[in-house]
Order: C-alpha cells, then structure tokens, then sequence
C-alpha cells in the first residue's frame, strides 16, 4: 500500500503532535506516525514541569570529574554502567567537551530562550483551546538540602532576575511557608513565580484529539525502516504498513531518532537514557506547586488527584527492566526532602527513555542530507516545555521563514 501526504511527521510524542498542530495552522497538511501509540513514550509519564527559568544543562562544568562515580554508583541520580559504555564511547566525548564553561553558559541561555517562548505559546493555547490538562502557571519551588547547593541556586536566580525575568531567594522559615511539607533537611529554596505545569499525558493526548478534528491524520503502530531519496530530496520512506510518499517530513521520534536517523543514512548523536516516575495519590493537604528536588533530580508535580514523582538518567541503552534500585531513587528524595514515601501507595511506576544529547540542547534544523527533512529531537527532559515552541519553529523551517535563533545553535552541525 502506498500512501500520499503534504508532510509526514515521524513521531507521536509531545514534539511530533505540537508539530502537527502548527504545521495545520499554517495550512499544511500532515500524516503523523509512530511506532507505538500517541504519547506512549516520555510524553506519557514525565514530570510535567514547564520550567523557563531554572533549568540548565546536565553538562555543568566539571562534570568530567563525576563520570567516574557516575559509572561506579548505581545510586547516583545519573547512571552510566560501565559495561554500557563502548556503546557511548564519543557520545561521551562530545559530552564532556560541552561542558565547558563557555559551552555550558550558551546553551543555557538557548534553553531558557526556548522555554520562555515555549510558556508563551502554552498560555496561547490555554486561551484559545480550553484543554483538560491542568495547565496553570502558579510557578514551581527549587528545594536544597546542602549549604553549598543552595549557594549555587540563589547564583542562578540573581542571574535570571538580571535577565529581567522574576526569582526569590527563600530561607527555610519561607520555604515551609510556601511548602509546608518541607523536612528539616532542606536548607533553603528558590521561587520561580513564572514557571507553569501541566498534566502531560492528557496535554499531548488534547492537542492530538484537535489535530485530528482539524483533519491531521494519525496513523500508530507503523514503525519507519528506510527512506527513498533522489538527490538531497527525500521522497517516501517505507513503513511497516507501506510506503509513505511526501513533499516533506520531520523527524521527532525521540530516544529512537538516532537508530531511525541510521536507517536514513544519518548520524544523529541522540542516546536514550531512562527515566522512571511514580504516580501515587495527592494527599489533599499538598501545595498545588511542582516541586524540583535538586540534588536528587527529581521532580513533583500535582495532578489532581495524583502526584506525579519522575526523575533520575540511566544511560543503558534500549534496557527495559524496571530495577527497584533505581526506581526507589525517587522515593527516597521526596522521603528526605518532604517527609512523603512514594512506593506502598503507588498507582502506577513507569519507566522510559528520555532523547539525550552531548549538549543538552535539542537538534532542530534541516538535515543536511534531505533538504526537506527537518529534524525536531534531542530534547534531553524537557521535551514537555520545549514542545510548542519546536513545532512553531519546525513550521517556520518548512514555510523559509527566520527562526529567531542562530542556526548554528540548534543545527546538527554543531556536531560536526
């Protein structure tokens, strides 16, 4: 069977499907595929958090010196077996290397200018769509158990409050204010009044059902094994339901997009890295705020009736097992941070693979072998926040229009 479309959009997770909705704004047409189901991937569980203020890359400077401990400590928020390593061999190269300071500091700032513009669209959306997803910007609270961690955070707000943009520094009295969960293990906190959260599932499973309304077609478990091309134009790639004819494409499948980009003919430096989260009853008392607990790297968020615990990096590959090891990570943060234990009342744990790349930035730009294939990937775990800013900026990619941001700085090139 061969089948004809305006632009194919390989992926179903919150990227592809905020690409479909910009992409249909604009008067395209797009045929959206997944090798599973809409948002079954990182989508579906993560933590919610729609952060433009405070989040920065995993490659801080100095972290050459953790990767040792990282490789050895089953226990560290960041895990790399080192059995898992060949594998990542210069991945980890270019990871280290983007760590440097210089490095590190411009993408930050490329992250935090996509997150904000990202929280605008989300707000356009909220106006204009009404979703069911809990979306609301109450802001979220930084949480710090040591001294020299909290140094480092009221750093960070003084510097996003030069940027014009609002943080509060709080000691523990005013975090127990804003938090009354609080242990008194926690030696301080920070306030970021512009954050927003949203229940992540239900967001991406929303603008689908819109998408689909507005005649963007959706076709699951249809998983892409090779493309056709005749110079630098791609034109159809072959499916496990047939071959998909197309004017143009856009690849947003995630921690799968660097074994799809091989089957493209491209290298496309994303490494899966799996993260877990629990989903557990909200005590009706808890603060309805996220909540980042920032050694620990895990992150709350309530929904609802639920809350949502999700964190922790294990660089192992496609490895589905779920370890108890790992996994109860996260309740032993939300244990020492807010006196809260995850594991007896849990009404779901997950586990998924987050697209990382060396640099923490996402890969958003034309492919440099298919002129007319965008990637849109790499989002690292903040694909929930980088959503709609990707679909608008992989839309204006396809339509010649400017950006706003140095192409360099999202490129693929920049790993060349």
């Amino acid at each position: 069977m061969t089948q004809k479309c305006d632009v194919l959009v390989i992926g179903a997770g919150v990227i592809g499907v905020c690409t479909a909705h910009y992409l249909l704004e604009a008067g395209f047409q797009p045929l959206v595929v997944d090798k599973g189901e809409i948002g079954a991937g990182a989508s579906y569980a993560n933590g919610g958090l729609i952060a433009p203020s405070s989040w920065t890359p995993v490659t801080y400077p100095g972290v050459a010196r953790a990767l040792p401990r990282w490789m050895q400590d089953a226990s560290s928020p960041v895990y790399a077996p080192l059995a898992c390593q060949p594998a990542y061999a210069s991945w980890w190269t270019a990871f280290v290397r983007a760590a440097r300071p210089r490095r590190w500091t411009q993408a930050t700032r490329t992250l935090r200018r996509l997150a904000a513009r990202s929280v605008d669209l989300y707000r356009a959306l909220a106006e204009t769509w009404e979703p069911d997803c809990r979306f609301s910007t109450r802001g979220s609270l930084q949480l710090f158990l040591s001294a020299a961690s909290f140094r480092r955070g009221a750093r960070q707000a003084r510097i996003h409050r030069a940027a014009g943009a609002a943080a509060a520094v709080l000691g523990p009295e005013a975090v127990r204010t804003r938090m009354p969960w609080a242990t008194d293990a926690v030696a301080g906190g920070v306030l970021y009044p512009q954050d927003a959260q949203v229940s992540p599932g239900a967001f991406v499973q929303g603008l689908a059902a819109r998408v689909r309304n507005r005649g963007g077609v959706f076709q699951t478990q249809t998983e892409v094994l090779e493309a056709e091309g005749a110079g630098d134009r791609l034109l159809a790639v072959r499916t496990t339901r047939g071959v998909v004819e197309c004017e143009a494409a856009v690849m947003a499948a995630g921690a799968w997009s660097g074994r799809l980009g091989r089957a493209l003919g491209l290298r496309i430096p994303v490494q899966p890295a799996k993260g877990y989260s629990y989903t557990l009853p909200c005590p009706p008392d808890f603060p309805d705020m996220p909540v980042a607990l920032s050694e620990s790297k895990v992150f709350v968020n309530p929904l609802g009736s639920l809350l949502r615990v999700a964190g922790t990096l294990e660089f192992s590959g496609f490895d589905d097992q779920l370890y108890p090891q790992r996994a109860r990570l996260l309740s032993q943060a939300t244990q020492t941070y807010l006196g809260l234990a995850c594991e007896p009342d849990a009404v779901e744990i997950w586990r998924g693979w987050r697209p990382m790349t060396p640099d923490g930035v996402p890969v958003i730009g034309r492919s440099p072998r298919y002129r007319n294939l965008v990637l849109a990937t790499g989002h690292n775990m903040i694909g929930m926040t980088l959503g709609p800013v990707t679909g608008q900026l992989v839309t204006r990619i396809l339509q010649g229009e400017p950006t706003g941001f140095e192409a360099r700085a999202l490129d693929l090139s920049r790993f060349a």
